[in-house]
Parts: C-alpha cells; structure tokens; sequence
C-alpha cells in the first residue's frame, strides 16, 4: 500500500495520452517558431500556459515553467534577493518549510544574509504576531508555504501577505502541496510569487511553474 501522493503521485493515463503526440510527431523546438514543427510545439507550449494559469486564477503570461517545485523556489527566493533594493537584506520562512525552501535561505545567510524563522504553533499554523515583528522594511522576501507535505496544515496565506505587503516585502508562497487538492487564487491570496509541481498532482516528473505577478519579464526577479 503507498501512502505517500505528497511525495509523488502517479502519472494519471489521460495526462500521458495528452502528453504521447510530443514525443513523436510534435517533437519540434518551440524556441523555433520559424518552421511548422517548431510553431506546432510553441502553441502547445501556449495552450499548456494558459491551462496552468486558469488552474490559480493567474494570466498565462505571469507563468514560467520551470523542472519542479524546486526550482521554482530557489528562482523565486535567489532571484527576489538578488533584485531587492540594496537595504533589504532579510529574508524569512516558516519553521516547516520545505527543505527546498529552507535550503535556499541558508545559502543566502551563508552570502551575507539575515535569515529569520518564523515560529509556528503545534499544529504547524504560522505564529502571525511573530511574524508581525519579524517583518520589517529591511526585509526582503518572505516564504510561507500554502499546505504542509507532512502534517497537513493550510496556512492562512491571504493574512500574510497582508502583513508582508505592509513593509513592502515580496511573498512567496510554496503551493506545491494544495494543487489539486484546495482551491487556488493568485489574486485572492495577494501573493508575488507562487510555486507548483506536476508530479504531487498526477503530471509528469520534471515539470513545474512559477507564478510571477506582473510576468516574469518585467517582475523584480534576477535569474
């Protein structure tokens, strides 16, 4: 018996179906839209955009693929610290973030960083007075996930982002265990940036998005 879909689902058939042309007959570059199969392969590109983006209330151009959750997360912690106004150098996460989270914030401390965790009572719920105090307007990024991959929790992520957009602080916010699973709203949620994975959701392994408010072209986000 497997009991682990918050580690990896399976692959769902009807996704492998849709997914099966592109192995073989529309197998072009969709970075080479000058000749048909290329074209081909960019529009499906498209419509996949599209299709991420109504899944989180987002538009498709705030939507960059991206290997996974992982990636998604160090571009979205990295990328924000690496863009952010010279006097916010702080950055904060929940004391249960994913370790692909937390990872990415000790190697910003490592860089000259401050990071602070942010507490969480005993049932894993953000601690919003402490959080209240830790934000400040030298805080550049914090990073609270919407559901826990172990014990569950759903966050009250519209409430922190609040907090956070009150000191100017961009919000992240690891999704990739609520897709599929509770409803999604980039926009009711008020978050900068959000992060998702294919494979907690019966898509394939190796794909993920990273939700960028305003689109990835013009956000502060230094690849």
């Amino acid at each position: 018996m497997y009991l682990d879909y918050h580690a990896s689902t399976p692959c769902d058939p009807r996704v492998v179906q849709e997914m099966l042309p592109y192995f073989v007959e529309v197998f072009g570059n969709p970075s080479s839209a000058s000749h048909g199969e290329g074209k081909r392969a960019d529009e499906a590109v498209g419509k996949a955009r599209e299709f991420v983006a109504r899944a989180i209330g987002a538009l498709p151009g705030e939507i960059a693929f991206t290997s996974g959750a992982t990636e998604s997360n160090n571009l979205a912690i990295l990328g924000s610290f690496r863009a952010a106004p010279p006097k916010r150098r702080r950055v904060l996460a929940s004391a249960i973030e994913h370790k692909a989270v937390l990872e990415a914030c000790r190697a910003l401390a490592r860089s000259g960083a401050a990071f602070h965790v942010i507490p969480t009572d005993h049932r894993g719920l953000v601690d919003l007075a402490a959080l209240v105090d830790l934000v400040d307007d030298e805080t550049a990024l914090v990073s609270v996930q919407a559901a826990n991959n172990e014990i569950g929790t759903i966050q009250p992520v519209s409430e922190i982002a609040q907090i956070c957009h009150r000191v100017g602080a961009v919000f992240h916010c690891d999704a990739a265990q609520a897709l599929g699973r509770i409803p999604i709203d980039v926009v009711d949620w008020d978050v900068d940036l959000l992060s998702i994975s294919s494979h907690k959701c019966y898509g394939p392994k190796g794909v993920g998005a990273l939700f960028v408010r305003g689109g990835i072209r013009t956000a502060p986000l230094e690849p």
